[in-house]
């Protein structure tokens, strides 16, 4: 007998069938909540159904007048016992008992064990599990992030613009002074968001589980980036020759009037292309960004966006296709390795090849 295919993804085998409408539905696209599995659009409908959406009767009210006539809402997990709260990730009413508690946060005990424990690893259709992101770090919005994305450009633009129309500074000091306005105000962002929903830092995929592997995974991996996105933009340079133009004056944004290259402008440009950079862009890009859109759109149009979007912020028309396959190739490897260490130390191996390399030509 033929196994049964998810519903939204043909190609996958289904995991289980949702408990709500019996849909089967694959591994990615099934929630856990009062201890049964349900697809995402009867999950939302649970949590704001409330406990009726669980077939949890309600005790009827005792007594009359306005005391008497409340409803007492119960446990998803215990029916019958009175609910406190709400679980902050997945919506379900919790009781004392089974309610816990991170910070300002209540959360009940399936997805605190997801927040805290080694990232779950579950079936694919190949037999192989993958790591996904935490679930309760997808609940921020989409839009918010898309809404503040040109801001950071805007201001690095006017800092400049500022710049340009002074006497000429040194390339350190220019670096410094756009990456620190870029990514500070990318980053303050990105946390004053994702903190409302527990630990800004463990949901931005940045803890230490699975550590050295991660790790390796991104060094092995960021090789592998550096040659594909070269060839992508390579691919780009012969194929829009005729339109150089356009790449030169999205170029003419960001150019200041600097002095000499120095020594020390080296170090601390290379400081800033492989240390800063790749752990700012993807706290922003990978760790806040993908998320909501693995969220809305599912893991393969949510990486090709994410890596488009990465691509169109460098302001380079020869490296649009390159960057966006980089970036889609660090969403999957966040996706697989389930810690955001892993596409931090791909992107640094990444810079540091197309750093040094040119370097090392010159020199030699």
């Amino acid at each position: 007998m033929d196994m049964p295919r998810c519903a939204v993804h043909p190609e996958e085998p289904a995991a289980a069938a949702c408990a709500e409408c019996g849909g089967h539905y694959c591994s990615r696209c099934l929630r856990r909540i009062g201890g049964r599995f349900l697809c995402a659009s009867c999950a939302e409908r649970v949590a704001r159904g409330g406990p009726a959406a669980y077939g949890v009767e309600l005790p009827p009210s005792t007594g009359g007048g306005p005391v008497g006539a409340r409803v007492v809402t119960t446990c998803a997990f215990h029916p019958g016992v009175r609910a406190v709260g709400r679980c902050t990730c997945c919506g379900a009413f919790v009781c004392s008992a089974c309610q816990r508690i991170s910070g300002d946060k209540r959360y009940c005990n399936s997805c605190h064990q997801d927040m805290t424990s080694t990232p779950r690893r579950e079936p694919a259709a190949g037999g192989k599990g993958a790591a996904t992101p935490p679930a309760c770090g997808e609940i921020w919005k989409l839009w918010p992030a898309l809404a503040f994305l040109p801001v950071p450009f805007f201001l690095s633009w006017l800092m400049t613009y500022m710049m340009r129309q002074g006497e000429e500074v040194s390339v350190a000091a220019a670096q410094l002074l756009v990456s620190l306005l870029l990514y500070s105000s990318s980053l303050a962002f990105a946390f004053l968001v994702v903190s409302r929903y527990g630990n800004a830092r463990e949901l931005l995929g940045m803890h230490g589980k699975n550590l050295a592997g991660s790790l390796g995974l991104g060094v092995v991996c960021g090789s592998l980036a550096f040659w594909i996105g070269t060839a992508g933009s390579l691919m780009s340079a012969g194929l829009l020759e005729r339109v150089s133009w356009v790449e030169e004056w999205l170029h003419g944004f960001f150019d200041v009037n600097v002095k000499s290259v120095t020594g020390p402008d080296l170090l601390v440009a290379g400081l800033v292309i492989i240390v800063a950079a790749p752990v700012c862009e993807e706290i922003f890009f990978r760790g806040f960004l993908y998320p909501a859109m693995r969220r809305k759109m599912g893991v393969w149009a949510a990486s090709l966006l994410n890596g488009f979007l990465f691509a169109v912020v460098h302001f380079s028309l020869f490296g649009l296709l390159g960057r966006t396959l980089v970036g889609a190739l660090l969403c999957l490897l966040y996706e697989y390795a389930g810690n955001l260490w892993s596409p931090v130390a791909a992107h640094g191996i990444n810079n540091f090849v197309a750093f040094f390399l040119p370097l090392g030509a010159m020199w030699t």
